[in-house]
């Protein structure tokens, strides 16, 4: 796909063109002009932010939050250990590893705290077996890989859905798993996708954006961390773009967009000072529910393909005092569901990362599942473990949200062309898009199709 660009530009009709979209200025409000305004700090807009500046682009990042790298977060814990508690690592390939090297931020293997795991029912707080058809994860992912391999057009984690769209595709996990006796491979695949919440009930698209070639190929080549934790990538990534090309706790509450430039008035959240940024480009890496694009003038178009999202919510927590046995990871497997799989809302499984007396908990739940819900959730089940561990007085430390996740739409509106007509708007108003609703939710995915997007905003 090739988009419409606007290379020469100058900034002089940029400001003719963009100038009076917007309600009227404040005379005490700051004017920026920049190449590229990006909406999201995130893995998408800082690894975007980096690409442009590169290219000799100037840009502005608008971040809600005090620091870059969205679900990239890590504690730092005193005697100068760390645990990332939100993306633990990225893919070992190219794109990656340049950009780490880009930054210079060291890397090392990213490898399991441990490979022992406990089954406990999280409801009951007991031990259970493990589940019977568990079988082990070499023949696991060959099994898998043998069964998926003829998806391979969803390999770069993008939808890149054929016309007509394969019905397997849209039909539940649970089936096709029956279909090619996959009972076996579903502990792993649980581990990658469990996210999707009824995972046997989840169009098979939708799994494979969580646990499709890509990923498979990555468990089979490796994965790599910062030596000083995920925060490293984007404290760096700040840092190479200069604080006056970020604009923290800060949000757009105005964004009017035309073919030759757009205008986005944006709002300090601590000290409610605006600035208005006139761009040649906006990038958009946020979300596109219609929540978070309230403030845009969307068109017809725009506006009928957002409603369509639904998702789930996903929260981390990271955990201490709970009397859980280090070097142990505790698995949450439910014997009165289908093949013991949990399901929302529940904690798939409390992770051990290698730092004594921590552990790490992924909280499912459904769109209305709350933070709170979320916090009640994980300490009432481990309390309910007292009579399996000793346990004490369970602490959360810290906490993240990840929500929206796994972003979706009904079957038929995948069958109807949405993913063909959100793939359309990039380009269109000086609008492009990337992040996780256009590409699977992992940093190396979204890297790898970001820095296509930034490759053609010029071309």
């Amino acid at each position: 796909m090739r988009f419409l660009s606007l290379r020469f530009a100058s900034a002089a009709a940029l400001t003719a063109a963009v100038g009076n979209s917007l309600s009227t200025d404040s005379a005490a409000e700051e004017i920026i002009t920049r190449d590229v305004c990006i909406i999201g700090g995130g893995a998408s807009g800082a690894y975007a932010a980096i690409q442009l500046k590169d290219q000799g682009h100037s840009v502005v990042v608008v971040e809600r939050k005090d620091r870059l790298g969205g679900h990239s977060v890590t504690q730092y814990l005193p005697g100068g250990s760390h645990i990332n508690y939100g993306v633990e690592g990225v893919f070992r390939d190219t794109v990656s590893t340049e950009f780490l090297k880009r930054l210079d931020v060291e890397y090392e293997p990213l490898l399991p705290a441990t490979p022992l795991t406990d089954y406990v029912d999280f409801k009951t707080g007991q031990k259970v077996p493990p589940n019977n058809n568990i079988i082990s994860t070499t023949i696991a992912v060959l099994l898998w890989r043998a069964a998926i391999e003829q998806f391979n057009f969803l390999s770069s984690g993008l939808y890149n859905l054929p016309n007509p769209i394969p019905e397997v595709l849209l039909q539940p996990l649970g089936d096709f798993v029956k279909n090619h006796a996959l009972e076996g491979a579903l502990n792993l695949i649980f581990q990658f996708s469990s996210n999707t919440g009824k995972m046997l009930e989840t169009p098979l698209l939708y799994v494979l954006q969580n646990f499709g070639i890509a990923h498979l190929n990555a468990l089979l080549g490796g994965y790599v961390k910062p030596r000083d934790g995920m925060a490293k990538i984007y404290d760096s990534a700040g840092a190479v773009l200069g604080s006056h090309n970020i604009r923290y706790q800060t949000t757009a509450i105005e964004v009017n967009r035309t073919d030759s430039g757009v205008s986005v008035r944006v709002q300090d959240s601590t000290t409610g000072a605006r600035t208005l940024i006139k761009a040649k480009k906006l990038l958009v890496t946020i979300p596109p529910t219609m929540a978070n694009m309230q403030p845009f003038d969307l068109n017809e178009t725009e506006e009928r393909l957002f409603r369509k999202w639904d998702w789930k919510t996903y929260y981390v927590a990271l955990i201490t005092n709970h009397g859980i046995p280090d070097n142990f990871n505790v698995a949450n497997l439910d014997p009165t569901q289908p093949y013991s799989l949990p399901i929302p809302p529940f904690q798939w499984e409390l992770e051990y990362m290698g730092v004594p007396g921590y552990h790490i908990s992924k909280i499912v739940g459904d769109r209305n599942f709350t933070q709170q819900d979320a916090n009640n959730l994980v300490l009432a089940d481990i309390q309910r473990m007292a009579g399996t561990y000793p346990i004490r007085e369970p602490t959360i430390v810290a906490y993240g949200d990840h929500t929206p996740t796994t972003m979706r739409v009904s079957v038929e509106d995948v069958r109807n062309g949405f993913y063909r007509d959100l793939y359309a708007l990039q380009g269109k108003r000086s609008t492009y898009y990337s992040g996780l609703s256009f590409c699977s939710d992992y940093s190396s995915l979204i890297w790898a199709y970001t820095k296509d997007v930034t490759a053609e905003m010029f071309a």
